[in-house]
Formats: structure tokens, sequence, C-alpha cells
């Protein structure tokens, strides 16, 4: 069976494609020509070179052919860098994924999965829960390129959906593992050895989602039957606070033993100040006060779609998790 893949390179898409060997696919990878893909250079993998974005807008002659008799599409690439101008990250996460998807319909490929992030959702306050419903971040400008282009991204495949095309989105939570630095809180400071400083109270739900188990769901995503039209948040364990965590952490990475829990709350005069002060200017929305209150916002993420008709559960559990990772980080 033949299944095609992007991001193969990526922190996730490697171990994608790590299962889709393990499960007999020949599978045919979309890397940039300026891409080290030397670890792709390996029996069942077939490079296909491109770039997200630079095909005609229905999909060229290439990317159709190379989609051509594959069983599955798994598109877990994205433009990810944390700067660069808007237009780069439109073309690429935006404009390819509909490349991708339309053509992956044009030449009658089963199922298109679409990776995109718990992130693209609107958060207002705390306990909101965040099902296939819930509405897209309300401020996309102010949450930086990447995400912004992930909303739109998401948007795309949602319509397609709902119009009848076999597709399927997984929305991981925060992505952490070996190759990637652990999770500190979405701001932190160390002060010395001793005290690390989080801004976010103690019992933040971070929506964490070890990089193996997000695979684990990705995988079952492209093969359960029943899966096409789906949308599946991807999160371990929904009810992992922030003391819990940093509690296991500390225990496990000879990290800082004392944290500091800093409320967003505590940070509200200042934030004002500068917000008010931004406007007097005239200037544009200063971006992190937005981001900075959104993030201590306590979500409830709805996953019985994704243990029921995935039947997706984490394999590895945070303390085996957070010992890999810590491993992977020496």
């Amino acid at each position: 069976m033949r299944a095609f893949l992007t991001g193969a390179t990526g922190f996730l898409g490697s171990r994608v494609l790590e299962r889709m060997l393990a499960r007999g696919y020949q599978v045919r990878a979309l890397v940039r020509q300026t891409s080290d893909s030397f670890c792709l250079t390996r029996p069942g993998v077939e490079l296909v070179h491109g770039e997200l974005g630079s095909f005609d807008r229905e999909g060229d002659g290439v990317l159709a052919e190379a989609l051509e008799g594959c069983a599955i599409v798994v598109h877990a690439g994205a433009r990810v860098e944390t700067s660069g101008q808007w237009d780069l990250f439109h073309k690429a996460n935006v404009e390819g994924t509909h490349q991708l998807l339309a053509t992956a319909r044009k030449v009658g490929v089963g199922r298109f999965v679409h990776v995109s992030s718990l992130g693209i959702f609107d958060i207002p306050a705390s306990g909101v829960r965040v099902g296939v419903d819930t509405d897209y971040d309300h401020e996309p400008r102010l949450r930086g390129h990447y995400t912004r282009s992930k909303i739109h991204a998401d948007r795309v495949v949602a319509a397609a959906i709902r119009l009848g095309a076999p597709a399927v989105i997984v929305r991981p939570g925060i992505l952490y593992g070996p190759g990637r630095p652990l999770y500190r809180g979405r701001v932190s400071r160390g002060l010395g050895s001793i005290l690390l400083v989080v801004v976010g109270s103690a019992d933040y739900r971070p929506p964490l989602c070890y990089v193996d188990n997000a695979a684990d769901a990705v995988m079952q995503a492209a093969e359960q039957p029943g899966a096409n039209g789906g949308m599946f948040n991807v999160v371990d364990d929904p009810d992992l606070t922030h003391e819990r965590y940093f509690r296991l952490l500390a225990a496990r990475s000879g990290m800082a033993s004392r944290v500091l829990f800093v409320p967003v709350s505590m940070l509200a005069p200042a934030l004002k100040a500068v917000e008010t002060a931004f406007k007097l200017l005239g200037r544009r929305r200063w971006a992190p006060a937005y981001q900075l209150r959104r993030a201590d916002r306590n979500a409830i993420y709805e996953t019985d779609a994704t243990t029921g008709t995935l039947a997706w559960h984490p394999a590895v559990g945070l303390d085996e998790a957070l010992e890999r990772s810590v491993e992977g980080a020496a």
C-alpha cells in the first residue's frame, strides 16, 4: 500500500514515517530541494521534491503524479519558523494545504489526514469546552503568522469535510519529547538553579501531548474505519496541572526544585498600561498582552471522539514520557 507524507523530516512527521514503514507502506515523502533529506534515504521511501504552495492551485502534474495510487495522504508539514513575512506562511500553510487536498480529491485518494493544532481555537475565558464546533480564535492577527496560518488551513479542510471530502483533522496539543526543549510553561524564566518563575497559575492545565502518542493518533486517523469526516483533539491527560507537571519534571530533570507561579492577573495593570500607551501612539494592539491573557485560560478539550472513534489512548504515560524527554535533552 502506498502513502504520501509531508513533514517527514519534522518532529512529528518523522515519527509518523516510522509507523508507516513498520506497517508496510511504500511512502512518498514531499521534501524541499534544500532540505537535509539524508535520513529519508532508506528502503520504502521515495522522495518527491517540491515545496508546499509551489504547485498550481489545483495541483500540477508533478503533485498529481506523486499522489496517484496513494491510499492515504498525511499532511504533517508546515512552515513553522517564528519569523518571516505573512505571504510566506500563507503560501506554504494555507495555499499548500488547499493544493494538496484538492489534488488528493482529484486523483481519488481515500483519506486525507490534516495535522492541525489546538492553538487555533478561541479561548475567551477559563472553562470553555473545545469541541468540533468551537470558534476559531477571533484575533488571529494577534497570534503570530504560524498560528494565524494554521487557523486558515484548518478552516480550508473543515470546509471541505462539510462538503463531503474524505478527510480527517487531527489537532494535537503542545508537543514535547526527545529532540525538542522541555515544556517549561508558555512564558518562564529561570533564576539560577533553584527557582523557576512561570507566568501562569499552578492549576493551569497545559494541553500536552507526547510526540509518539500524537504520531499514534495520526496513524489511527489514517487507518481507523469510520474516521473520515472526523475532527479530533489529541491531549494525553486533560486533567494534568502545572503543579503536577513541574513537580514530576523536577524529580526527573534536576531542574529548579522550586517553581513560582505568577498568575497573569497579577500582570494586568502593567499590560493595561502598555496597551493604553500603544493606543495613544496610534499603534496596533500589543500582541503579547493578548497572548499572555489567553495563555492562562483553562480550556476543557473534548477527546471523546478521539478515544472512541479513533480508539486512541496515550501509549506512553507522563512519567515515561518525561524520562524519555529528559534523556533526549541530555
